[in-house]
């Protein structure tokens, strides 16, 4: 078949090129951002629901759930540790670990807190009927004068004011101001091993002016003539003589409320027996028994039937009230917010700078 040929004589056109960068291919259409942004949203909805869970669980449990919380968000609970399954009745545990003291002190290896641990525990068994006796679990070195004391005094009030019985068992140690403390309960127990006494009071202090003549350094202290004691326990000069008697008052003055406490919760001692022990000594806790310092060495066990013998009942659940973890340290095993450098450094310098008066035993860091 003859092929026509267009009009005008014209060839037929001939197909173009290929192209040197291939053939084109439209692109495909992307996915909107609302896409993205709701699969973000959706992955949050449900980690939120998973943190929700976890936190719900927790709480259910928590034995009876939080029964309060401190200003600052803080919440408290009240947890079962030794369930009697056929009572109501409970013994209200209050471990007191580590040094006592109110605010942190590295010094003395405190984590701070205590006075105000004591005081929401005690509140909490006057305010529960359902709690009949309290049992403070002490394995501590002792600590701050202050707060030994503050404590102490808690109890006392405690005791008078409730009428339930209060009863101390001493953990590995419980020396200087743990000591203190467990004088104003009714009952001084130990368990076997424990170590005790050190009953007396230290201050001590670092002298480095001699490293710092050879270094070089010059402390330069500027101060009224009608106050030549401004700077008593410089650690950058030697102490006078004068200094030293006006120090040495005051720690006898606070030794003497020592031996009034001990006076105080120990009656059947003389006053003069208990001062021949409170030297300082530290003591085992058959020696403890024997010098009349505590009751008896008991185990855990007996110290409960003891103190639900006290109390007038014959079986109990022990709780503790105890600080609800935040979400971070469940999750992390760790406080939310880590020290930054100037905390640590502001701690370290409130922590080994200047002398403290203590009810507390060096040798039990």
């Amino acid at each position: 078949m003859t092929q026509i040929p267009p009009p005008g004589g014209s060839k037929p056109a001939s197909p173009p090129p290929p192209s040197p960068y291939g053939t084109y291919q439209p692109g495909r259409e992307g996915r909107p951002v609302s896409f993205y942004l709701a699969i973000f949203l959706a992955m949050l909805l449900f980690i939120s629901g998973g943190l929700n869970l976890l936190l719900l669980v927790v709480t259910a449990g928590s034995g009876l759930g939080t029964v309060g919380s401190e200003a600052d968000g803080t919440a408290y609970e009240i947890v079962t540790i030794l369930d009697a399954e056929s009572t109501s009745d409970r013994i209200l545990r209050i471990p007191i670990d580590g040094a006592i003291a109110e605010m942190a002190s590295p010094l003395i290896g405190a984590s701070g807190g205590t006075v105000s641990q004591v005081r929401r525990a005690l509140e909490l068994a006057a305010a529960q009927s359902e709690i009949k006796a309290v049992l403070f679990d002490i394995n501590s070195p002792g600590g701050g004068v202050t707060d030994s004391d503050v404590i102490h005094r808690m109890i006392a009030d405690f005791r008078v004011d409730t009428g339930k019985p209060v009863m101390a068992l001493f953990g590995d140690m419980s020396a200087s101001g743990g000591y203190y403390i467990a004088a104003a309960c009714d009952r001084i127990l130990a368990r076997p091993t424990t170590i005790t006494g050190s009953i007396g009071v230290i201050m001590s202090s670092y002298n480095y002016g001699e490293a710092a003549k050879k270094l070089g350094v010059e402390t330069v202290v500027i101060k009224s003539k009608h106050t030549p004691f401004k700077d008593i326990m410089s650690p950058t000069r030697p102490m006078a003589p004068e200094e030293k008697e006006i120090l040495d008052s005051i720690v006898e003055e606070m030794y003497q409320r020592f031996v009034d406490v001990v006076d105080e919760g120990r009656p059947e001692l003389s006053r003069d027996r208990i001062i021949e022990l409170a030297n300082g000594q530290i003591y085992s806790a058959g020696q403890a028994r024997d010098n009349g310092l505590v009751d008896g060495l008991v185990s855990v066990e007996t110290a409960y039937e003891q103190l639900s013998e006290m109390a007038g009942i014959e079986l109990a659940d022990v709780v503790e009230h105890r600080r609800r973890p935040t979400l971070s340290e469940l999750l992390f095993g760790m406080s939310s917010r880590p020290p930054s450098f100037e905390d640590s450094l502001a701690g370290l310098m409130h922590s080994t700078t200047g002398a403290k008066f203590l009810y507390f035993w060096p040798g039990g860091r």
